[in-house]
């Protein structure tokens, strides 16, 4: 071989080479990951209320895939968030709640599952969060806002990004003082403020994402932005507000009976819990709200929540805008969602810390050129733990071992492949199973909710003891025991009733009702019951009578004060009698 032939086949090798790594990098495309904090399901695209206005969302929605039937995998940020930058369960990654590792103790009603800690047979000693695995594949690595529920840098170091804004640094706070009016919620948080929208906090991490977005580099970027509203406090500029006038606000769709009459007694604690915290007891959230303005502060709370909604859907527009064009000339790959959904009053709930549809359903939107069809809508049920793996595969890298999720790209390829079912957990062995169509709620001590979302959407008819649903209930708890996988001794097939006779409330002192009998009720003292009754719960504004079972087995008597406060009677075996009259009253109080 002569010498000249040989340098220009040198060449030709390392020109070839050359290209190959060029074409392998331009394969790797660009993915972007938007989270909203606490933003449920009332979004325009999935009806959540009919007087949200969310159209930056809504256009998204129509340049991809709408999944319709999109659940969080734990309905608190901490370990929502976690369980979706690691793509693992909370059973595999040990995270059930917002509290800190240590953690020894679950709400004061919970019975003696573990709060923390893995309790997956297989759960994975270590394991790369999602931003380190692309840092790691060759890709440019940002984040701004919250993505995950504390500095990013302290779950994924600093090392593994790029860039990164902490919506708590100096100059993503917000800025302006002073607020339209003096008005309070019920946590004294303060509604419409007098700020622009650019000296709001969302505005500037927005900017600060659009700005990462057009630095040009060789390397691949993938960039994850967290909107903070619309969590609370439910605060925004005044704009926002007055898009929804307090006097035309609709409340959430309820029932017209007792929509917590079929809950087994766990499910009734959690509806009267919120995030860890008693701090109207004995009234719950939205007693107290009743209690302090009626219906209209109800509506108040609801009009702050949806222009909060309005106003992270302005931030998300601005970032929206600028990713219709990539400056690296990379196919982009969006996904929208928020951490977990938020209860307005439904069962009688606020926030999150629940495994009802209203605290679990987000929306998820995934704009993938090229793969899905624009303005599709899927309603096979994922949940947030499948993001990880769908990210690696749009990207075109490989997909670490240790994840639980599931790559959405068969759903998005062939509208016609199914799933099987999404999983929440809300402890180890507190955990809720979402089909296509039906939602099953199984808790520690064995009792159950089944709802079917074709005829029941808003879950007010619990099926669980309907012999009609016994087959059906019976596959899906199997599935739900098999999904907890716990250690023996725990989640057995028996229910532990003994639990709940145990699950109070911290401050369980009775309250002073002034109004009802100064002593507990003997077998002579119906009389006074009833004329207690009669005389005062008939009066009160939303006061109810009814027969229910206490936590000890025994039948009582619930009854609503007038000033709101909740009241039970317990004592005696009520008579057949008593009970005609009880329910009597109450269909007078309706």
């Amino acid at each position: 071989m002569n010498k000249a032939w040989y340098i220009a086949l040198l060449v030709l090798l390392t020109s070839a080479a050359t290209t190959g790594v060029a074409q392998a990098a331009e394969q790797k495309r660009d993915v972007v990951f938007i989270v909203l904090d606490d933003l449920n399901d009332w979004v325009g695209v999935l009806g959540g209320h009919p007087q949200s206005e969310t159209p930056h969302i809504d256009a998204l929605a129509s340049r991809g895939v709408l999944f319709s039937n999109a659940h969080c995998n734990a309905p608190t940020c901490n370990p929502s968030r976690k369980s979706f930058l690691s793509g693992l369960y909370p059973k595999s990654n040990g995270k059930y709640f917002n509290g800190g590792g240590g953690m020894k103790k679950g709400p004061p009603f919970f019975g003696d599952q573990p709060v923390s800690g893995p309790t997956s047979k297989s759960a994975p000693k270590s394991y790369p969060y999602l931003h380190q695995h692309f840092k790691k594949e060759g890709y440019r690595v940002v984040s701004g806002g919250k993505v995950t529920h504390g500095p990013i840098t302290s779950l994924v170091g600093e090392e593994a990004l790029d860039a990164f804004a902490n919506r708590k640094d100096p100059g993503f706070n917000h800025e302006g003082a002073g607020y339209v009016n003096d008005r309070r919620n019920v946590w004294g948080q303060h509604g419409a403020t007098k700020q622009t929208d650019s000296q709001t906090s969302d505005y500037k991490i927005a900017h600060w994402a659009i700005d990462q977005w057009n630095t040009v580099t060789d390397e691949p970027l993938m960039m994850t932005v967290g909107i903070f509203k619309p969590h609370t406090p439910l605060m925004a500029p005044k704009a926002y507000f007055d898009k929804f006038p307090l006097e035309s606000i609709q409340l959430p769709a309820m029932p017209d009976f007792d929509d917590m009459e079929d809950l087994p007694e766990y499910a009734k604690w959690i509806a009267r819990y919120t995030n860890f915290d008693y701090k109207f007891d004995p009234r719950s959230v939205h007693e107290e709200i009743l209690h302090r303005g009626g219906v209209e502060e109800w509506k108040y709370m609801v009009q702050s929540y949806l222009a909060c909604i309005n106003y992270a859907d302005t931030q998300v527009g601005h970032v929206l805008e600028a990713l219709k064009t990539n400056p690296r000339g990379r196919e982009t790959m969006i996904i929208l969602t928020g951490d977990h959904g938020w209860h307005l009053g439904e069962k009688g709930h606020w926030c999150k810390s629940a495994l009802w549809n209203d605290a679990t359903h987000v929306p998820y939107i995934v704009v993938a050129p090229g793969v899905a069809t624009p303005g599709t809508v899927n309603t096979q049920p994922i949940s947030l733990v499948d993001t990880y793996p769908t990210m690696c595969d749009f990207a075109g890298i490989p997909k670490p071992d240790h994840l639980d999720g599931e790559s959405l790209l068969p759903l998005l390829n062939d509208p016609s492949a199914t799933r099987d079912a999404a999983f929440i957990s809300y402890g180890p062995e507190n955990t809720a199973m979402q089909t296509e169509r039906y939602r099953y709620i199984r808790y520690e001590d064995g009792s159950e909710e089944l709802y079917d979302h074709q005829k029941d959407p808003h879950e007010w008819t619990n099926q669980s003891n309907n012999p009609e649903f016994s087959e059906l209930k019976a596959k899906l708890k199997a599935a739900v025991l098999e999904f907890q996988e716990t250690t023996p001794g725990s989640n057995s097939d028996q229910p532990r009733a003994k639990k709940i006779k145990q699950a109070k409330p911290e401050k369980k002192a009775k309250p002073a009702v002034t109004s009802a009998p100064a002593a507990q009720p003997t077998p002579d003292s119906t009389y006074e019951m009833r004329q207690w009754a009669a005389g005062n719960a008939k009066a009160a504004e939303g006061a109810f009578i009814r027969i229910s079972t206490s936590s000890k087995g025994k039948e009582q008597v619930e009854l609503k004060a007038p000033d709101g406060t909740p009241f039970s009677i317990r004592g005696k075996a009520l008579t057949a009698e008593d009970k005609a009259y009880l329910k009597s009253i109450q269909e007078q109080i309706k």
